[in-house]
């Protein structure tokens, strides 16, 4: 299923799939957390092998859920470093609380393998009567090997697997990623976004003055020849 939904809470439309648990907008960061199901934590445990002498440890850990002792990973290192669900939530806070964004989406994908929360920033604009554009602040958290915390803005509403990855494919100057061998500094990464705002600013306006230009046959001809001329042959 492309979707790939557990778990999830949604504020405004109804998802395309029609999962979730439709929340009002104004709910809190640990409100979010609960009405979303991701109130569960990911504990690293040593694994073992049974070998003729007993049972032996293999120098391995799995990373297992709380809530059902479900295991999310069966191997990572002794260097890996889980982020719990609210500290992801957590990252949020002081923005909500200070009105700067909303909670919007938030969810379980793949039966708990990704986690990922969205907020909405409250500096949408309108482009040329109706034409609104949104912004909003990701944080996807990977329960797995081989993947990183990734914190980034984008445009892209996320309610799913397929926009999650979306999102994800897209190279951005306002991303950050955080290996799971490091230990998670939300200031740091925090500093690091601190120009989101300004970059939104940007983008409005380059889309109002890419807006204001209209379309003819003769322009993209005129473009094509000056950015990549011919050579005559004579």
């Amino acid at each position: 299923m492309v979707a790939a939904v557990e778990t999830m809470a949604y504020a405004g439309e109804v998802p395309w799939h029609g999962l979730g648990t439709k929340v009002p907008h104004d709910l809190s960061t640990d409100e979010m957390l609960k009405k979303s199901g991701l109130d569960w934590y990911v504990e690293k445990l040593p694994t073992y092998v049974n070998a003729p002498s007993g049972q032996q440890k293999t120098g391995s850990f799995a990373l297992v859920r709380s809530s059902d002792n479900k295991v999310l990973a069966p191997s990572v290192g002794q260097n890996w470093n889980p982020v719990q669900n609210k500290e992801a939530f957590d990252f949020f806070s002081e923005y909500v609380e200070a009105g700067d964004l909303e909670m919007h989406t938030a969810g379980s994908l793949m039966d708990g393998k990704m986690v990922w929360a969205l907020a909405k920033v409250k500096q949408s604009f309108e482009l040329f009567k109706g034409d609104e554009v949104e912004n909003y602040m990701l944080f996807s958290n990977p329960h797995q090997f081989g993947k990183s915390i990734d914190i980034r803005m984008t445009p892209i509403r996320v309610v799913c697997n397929n926009t999650l990855t979306l999102s994800l494919s897209t190279d951005s100057d306002s991303m950050v990623k955080v290996n799971h061998r490091k230990e998670f500094n939300p200031e740091m990464v925090k500093e690091q976004l601190g120009i989101a705002r300004e970059k939104m600013d940007n983008y409005k306006t380059m889309a109002e003055f890419l807006g204001s230009k209209r379309y003819t046959t003769e322009r993209p001809v005129s473009y094509t020849h000056l950015t990549l001329p011919t050579k005559r042959i004579v």
